[in-house]
């Protein structure tokens, strides 16, 4: 161990858990009073970070704001590995504390994406309008008090599942026409989504002395809170149906979990990308008499897909409603170009090479990458990290990459810390450190493309990729093989009573 390290305990002895939250509470509360939601929510066009913190200064203290809170995150971690929470019931002091810490956030403006305004917009046309979101665009509706919050997104039909569209149809129905209390009530759901993930995180993960300071890795953490509270997204409901799935799975019951696991990708459908790592290893660790059972769920996911979508079917009928879906999601991962490795080759060559072949060389590289882990899940390899890595290749091989896809591979990557193997704990504490870091340095990166491309890149968009790509996606597996005070140490999650292995009575219960 490094010198550096063996004073860490004696420094972080000086500060109590209470004391790390009660820091970190003040800077939620900055962000709030920094960023208010209710002065700003029908400003048109939306704010972003820059219409709050419109010099470099205010950038760079923004992003300051953002790596304190960071590392009171490690403090907290640090402070839970020694105390265990410090509260004879962890779990509930872990939820309160989450709560407290998300409580001005709810108030916050959306600074890092305007999704949730859409959100709204498109549940109105089935609450209010009674029509139908995969078919007719918010643009059709002119005299809607909030169609100008919808941007550039104004002609596009909704790219969201059917779940995720009955649950926007039912919220506009309860918020009418009040924007504030229909951000709130999504936000609100998020949060929800949110604070009930860090309940099955708590109980999938190993009983013993670091369970408190993994599980708070996801709720205590800045990234998500950003991403979750302060932006509403969506993304919260899509992960919570994947890990209830695994949950109830992990538990025996096998069909419910996986059905359950396909609301994901109803929701939002790049969660079908994971479908197939799970279902493989329910399958694989199934007793042979009971692997009918797991055909039996993967049959009807098509039915739970056609029920899904039969309110919006229309006169086009629910497969032709799924089909179009697929293929306007195609066209959009295939279109256009944004902040992304794929852009990063295609600045970094001065443009002299159309996107389109970027594109279709990166879509050649992830059905290649999907091919391979899914080879890799067949010989065994655990659904956590598969999913995590497909996500993650998704990210990478994407034109347009946004923050908070940074969520996606987060909660895998935490709960495949249980592996007991030695060897395989070095490696997944390493992967855990890097999307730790990913975090981090994707909520940065509006800084980069904001505040540093315009005052210090002198608004060049190609400097702005060249530099931000490599600091966004390659400097967090630098990070995390660096020292550092956030160090997960191999083995530390290992439990006799809870692993990655099924057992066969566990699964037939």
């Amino acid at each position: 161990m490094p010198a550096h390290r063996t004073a860490k305990p004696a420094l972080l002895s000086r500060l109590s858990l209470p004391a790390i939250f009660s820091l970190s509470l003040l800077g939620y509360g900055l962000m709030a009073l920094w960023f208010p939601l209710v002065p700003y929510i029908n400003q048109a066009p939306p704010s972003d970070i820059r219409s709050f913190a419109p010099t470099l200064l205010g950038g760079l203290v923004y992003a300051l704001l953002v790596i304190g809170l960071f590392a009171l995150l490690i403090l907290s971690f640090h402070r839970a590995e020694r105390s265990d929470g410090g509260s004879p019931r962890p779990l509930y002091f872990i939820l309160a504390g989450s709560l407290l810490l998300a409580l001005p956030l709810l108030f916050t403006y959306p600074i890092n994406a305007t999704d949730i305004f859409r959100y709204v917009i498109r549940g109105r046309i089935a609450s209010v309008y009674g029509q139908n979101p995969f078919v007719v665009p918010a643009a059709s509706f002119t005299s809607d008090p909030f169609i100008l919050l919808t941007g550039e997104w104004a002609n596009e039909t909704s790219p969201y599942g059917p779940v995720w569209e009955l649950v926007a149809a039912g919220l506009t129905a309860i918020s009418g026409d009040s924007l504030l209390v229909g951000v709130l009530l999504f936000k609100s759901l998020a949060l929800a989504c949110f604070s009930i993930m860090t309940a099955l995180i708590w109980s999938l993960l190993p009983k013993n002395h670091s369970r408190v300071a993994y599980t708070l890795l996801w709720a205590w953490n800045p990234a998500l809170f950003l991403i979750f509270v302060v932006d509403g997204h969506n993304d919260a409901m899509m992960l919570l149906w994947l890990m209830l799935g695994y949950w109830l799975a992990r538990r025996g019951r096998v069909v419910s979990g996986f059905l359950v696991m396909s609301l994901a990708a109803l929701t939002k459908p790049i969660a079908i990308l994971a479908l197939p790592f799970f279902f493989l290893e329910f399958f694989r660790h199934m007793a042979a008499s009971r692997r009918r059972l797991a055909l039996a769920a993967l049959l009807g996911v098509p039915i739970l897909t056609w029920l899904a979508f039969l309110p919006w079917a229309g006169s086009h009928g629910p497969l032709r409603t799924s089909i179009e879906l697929a293929l306007r999601l195609v066209r959009e991962a295939t279109g256009g170009a944004a902040f992304s490795p794929p852009v990063w080759f295609f600045m970094a060559l001065d443009k002299s090479v159309p996107i389109q072949v970027f594109g279709r060389i990166a879509q050649g590289l992830l059905a290649l990458a999907v091919l391979w882990l899914l080879w890799r899940a067949i010989r065994d390899r655990s659904a956590l990290r598969g999913t995590a890595d497909v996500f993650y290749t998704y990210i990478i091989t994407a034109l347009n990459f946004r923050i908070w896809y940074a969520a996606w591979p987060f909660p895998w990557l935490l709960l495949d810390t249980t592996n007991e193997s030695p060897d395989l704990a070095d490696r997944a504490a390493y992967r855990l450190r890097a999307g730790f870091w990913f975090l981090l340095t994707s909520q940065l990166s509006v800084i980069i493309y904001g505040h540093l491309r315009t005052y210090l890149f002198g608004g060049d968009h190609r400097v702005a990729h060249l530099v931000g790509v490599p600091f966004v996606f390659v400097l967090p597996f630098f990070l995390a093989r660096l020292p550092s005070p956030f160090s997960l140490s191999a083995g530390s999650q290992k439990s006799d009573t809870l692993t990655q292995t099924y057992s066969e009575g566990e699964l037939n219960s």
